[in-house]
C-alpha cells in the first residue's frame, strides 16, 4: 500500500493534469404575436422561430485535456415553439431535409482548440458570410426587423442556397481570441459521388470573415461561394459598429452574385443602424436598402423600429415595427403572407424571450 501512495505521489508531482470535463443544457423560448398584411392580405400568428432571438434548445460540452488544449462538442436544435416542431436541415447543402423532429440543424459540431493556435471545428455550422449580417444588425437578424428579410431574400442570389445561414459536412478554423484580430474560414462538400459528373461538386462551399474589435470598435469583412453546374453562387459583406455612450452605431454593406456567363445575375444593399440603450433595454432602428441588376432595377427598402425591454437577465418583452417598400417588380416580405410586386408589407411583432 505505501508503494501505490509513492507512485500516486510520484504521478501528480511530475506534472499530470488530470481532464476536467463539463456539460451544460442551454436554450432560447421566444415567441411573438405577429400581425402581417401586404396587398389584400392580411394575417395575425405566432411565430415561435423567434422575434427578437431564435428558439433553440442544445447541449453543449468542454473538456480540458491540459496544456492549453481542451476539446468540446456543440448540438443546437432549431425550434418552432408555436407548434413544437424542429427546425429542417440539409444533408448535402443543396435541398432542405427533415420531418420537423428535433434534429440538431442550427448547430453540431465537435472541435479542437487551443489558447495559442485556434480551434479547428468540424459539423453543421454558421457560414462566414451569416455573421455579420447578425452581428451588424440592431435587431441580430431575428423577427419582424431583421436585416435578412433584404440581405437574403428574394431579390438576392443568397436566398437560392442553402448555405446561406448554415452549412452541413464542414471543417472550419477560427483564430485564437483575445487579440484583437478574429477570423473565420470554412470548407464544406456536399458528399456527392465523382459519377455524378457536372453536378458532382455542387453543394461544395467555402468561405472566410476577417474583423478587428478594439474597444468601442469593431469591423469585418466576409466572403463566401457555393459550387452549383447552373452557376456558382458568392457573397460578400462587411460590417462595422462603433459605441458612442449609450447608442451603438451599426452598419454593413452587402452583395452577391450568380456567375453565369450567359447571363449573370447579382444584387447589393446596405444597412445603416442604431442600438440604443435605456437602462432597463434598448432600442433598434435601422434601414436597409437592397437592388438588384435586373432590366427593372428591382429595389426595395424596410424601415424597422423597435424596443425590449428587460424583466431580468434572462427574461424580455419586446416589439417591433417594419415597413417594408417594393419598388420596380420586387416582392420581398418579411413573412406570413406571400409577396405582391410593388406592395408594401407591414409587420408588428410583440413578444417574450427567455434563455437560460
Amino acid at each position: 500500500m505505501k508503494k501505490s501512495f509513492i507512485a500516486l505521489a510520484s504521478f501528480l508531482a511530475a506534472g499530470t493534469v488530470f481532464a476536467q470535463s463539463s456539460v451544460a443544457l442551454f436554450g432560447v423560448v421566444d415567441l411573438a404575436v405577429q400581425n402581417a398584411s401586404q396587398g389584400n392580405a392580411r394575417v395575425s400568428r405566432l411565430n415561435g422561430v423567434g422575434g427578437n432571438q431564435f428558439s433553440r434548445i442544445g447541449v453543449r460540452g468542454t473538456e480540458d485535456l491540459g496544456g492549453g488544449l481542451s476539446a468540446s462538442f456543440v448540438l443546437d436544435a432549431g425550434l418552432n415553439v408555436d407548434s413544437g416542431a424542429g427546425a429542417l436541415t440539409t444533408t448535402d447543402n443543396l435541398t432542405t431535409t427533415g420531418s420537423g423532429g428535433l434534429s440538431f440543424s442550427r448547430r453540431s459540431t465537435v472541435s479542437l482548440s487551443s489558447i495559442n493556435w485556434g480551434e479547428v471545428r468540424v459539423g453543421r455550422d454558421f457560414v462566414p458570410t451569416y455573421w455579420n449580417l447578425t452581428v451588424f444588425d440592431p435587431f441580430g437578424s431575428a423577427g419582424a426587423g431583421s436585416v435578412n428579410n433584404l440581405a437574403q431574400g428574394a431579390l438576392t442570389r443568397s436566398s437560392t442556397v442553402q448555405t446561406a445561414i448554415r452549412a452541413s459536412n464542414t471543417i472550419g478554423y477560427f483564430l485564437p481570441s483575445g487579440k484583437g484580430i478574429y477570423g473565420q474560414a470554412m470548407y464544406a462538400v456536399g458528399e456527392k459521388p465523382s459519377s455524378d459528373g457536372v453536378t458532382k461538386d455542387d453543394g461544395r462551399y467555402y468561405g472566410i470573415r476577417v474583423g478587428y474589435a478594439a474597444g468601442a470598435m469593431n469591423v469585418a469583412a466576409s466572403f463566401g461561394r457555393t459550387t452549383l453546374a447552373s452557376g456558382d453562387v458568392s457573397t460578400a459583406n462587411a460590417g462595422a459598429s462603433y459605441t458612442m455612450g449609450i447608442a451603438k452605431i451599426q452598419g454593413q454593406y452587402f452583395r452577391d452574385n450568380k456567375n453565369v456567363v450567359s447571363a449573370p445575375s447579382s444584387s447589393n444593399g446596405l444597412m445603416l443602424g442604431v442600438r440604443v440603450s435605456t437602462g432597463a433595454g434598448y432600442v433598434p432602428l435601422s434601414y436597409t436598402k437592397v437592388k438588384d441588376n435586373s432590366a427593372t432595377d428591382r429595389n426595395a427598402s424596410q424601415l424597422a423600429l423597435g424596443y425590449v425591454h428587460d424583466l431580468s437577465k434572462r427574461t424580455a418583452v419586446y416589439t417591433t415595427y417594419s415597413r417594408i417598400q417594393n419598388k420596380n417588380g420586387a416582392a420581398l416580405t418579411g413573412g406570413g403572407v406571400a409577396g405582391v410586386a410593388n406592395s408594401a408589407w407591414t409587420g408588428l411583432d410583440v413578444g417574450i424571450r427567455h434563455t437560460f
